[in-house]
């Protein structure tokens, strides 16, 4: 049985000015996820949170929450709560006092409140810190301590926006894992905000990449990073090697282009015909490289080259090969061994079929791969 929808958008748009953020987005965010928009700067998921939060009403569409439609309900009736980069913590009260500070202002019983921020403080690790001020606390626990004060009103969505931009990269790390594990033990509905490609596939059950206000696509980590579905998804997510392919046969739901006596390309896909062209994208930790002399395997893409460089980056070394096809780039990690290579020498690329994804729009160049 599927999870229940805990957060259904429906054609929701939004212009400022002649500017439209968002445009015609529908999603429907489960129970109980943690979802992520990722995308640039200026395609829209800062607007379509604050939707969801209430600080923007959508010019048309709806909003639902748990099946209600609260598209024209203020902030302070939706029972969703919101975390900034910016923490926003009252320097002047304990952290017990900031996490209660909601429940005092709903009234909540005290021995309540008492329960419930210790139990927060607990889920957040902060626990025998109640007395502390936020200026005794290292940037990571006062993130903890924002989280612990959104949380303890037990909002049916905890939405994020980009909250862990201030910290610095191995925190940033170590907050990656702290969300995920706050989440799975509170089973609340995390929407989270962030252009880190990285950050939204460590943590996320599913993620809506967004361009120019729009989802390009919806699915899960590996999904996305594996089969993107456009251009755009295929190069804003990790590096990708793109190659054209002109159908010579379709046979068994696999489009063939025949490079060469000993070359092919395959790539799985459906509704092609022969004759027509094709955007392949693959990873480049997909692609195999050997020397010429050394046998290849059989069936799926193979590719003929010269190693024109070779770069060494601690745990992996990058292989760019010019082939017929144009330049591809071939990652492989150092402690898998193989014989070595050097530039100028003769090589075969080989990947299985299935590592392929044809791109649904016309690509545009990525950025060479960092060296």
């Amino acid at each position: 049985m599927a999870d229940p929808v805990g957060i259904s958008l429906e054609n929701v748009s939004k212009r400022f000015g002649k500017v439209e953020a968002v445009r015609t987005l529908s999603i429907d965010i489960r129970e109980g996820e943690f979802f992520s928009l990722l995308g640039p700067s200026g395609c829209g998921k800062t607007t379509t949170l604050r939707m969801i939060a209430g600080f923007e009403v959508p010019d048309e569409g709806g909003i639902l929450l748990r099946g209600t439609d609260v598209t024209d309900t203020p902030p302070n009736r939706r029972n969703v709560n919101m975390v900034f980069q910016h923490y926003a913590l009252f320097p002047h009260m304990s952290i017990f006092d900031n996490v209660a500070f909601a429940l005092r202002l709903k009234r909540v019983p005290k021995g309540e409140q008492k329960q419930r921020v210790e139990e927060m403080l607990r889920v957040v690790r902060l626990e025998g810190l109640e007395k502390r001020k936020p200026g005794q606390l290292s940037g990571g626990q006062q993130q903890r301590v924002a989280l612990a004060r959104a949380l303890v009103n037990r909002p049916a969505a905890l939405l994020l926006d980009e909250p862990l931009g201030a910290l610095d990269l191995k925190l940033r790390k170590q907050m990656q894992l702290e969300l995920k594990r706050i989440q799975s033990e509170l089973g609340t509905t995390f929407v989270y905000v962030t252009h880190d490609q990285e950050e939204a596939l460590a943590m996320s059950d599913r993620i809506a990449v967004m361009n120019e206000g729009i989802a390009e696509q919806v699915d899960g980590p590996r999904e996305i990073y594996e089969r993107p579905t456009t251009a755009f998804v295929a190069d804003f997510i990790g590096s990708l090697n793109a190659l054209d392919l002109r159908v010579d046969e379709v046979t068994d739901g696999q489009a063939v282009a025949h490079v060469s006596p000993k070359e092919r390309l395959i790539v799985p896909t459906a509704g092609r015909s022969q004759g027509e062209t094709l955007k392949v994208a693959v990873r480049p930790e997909r692609v195999r490289i050997d020397a010429a002399e050394r046998p290849a395997p059989e069936g799926g893409t193979r590719l003929e080259g010269v190693l024109a460089d070779v770069v060494y980056l601690g745990s992996l070394t990058q292989f760019h090969v010019d082939t017929k096809l144009g330049r591809v780039v071939s990652f492989r990690m150092n402690d898998e061994g193989g014989a070595p290579l050097e530039a100028g020498r003769n090589v075969v690329l080989t990947w299985p079929a299935e590592y392929g994804s044809v791109l649904a729009e016309s690509y545009k160049e990525p950025e060479p791969v960092l060296t």
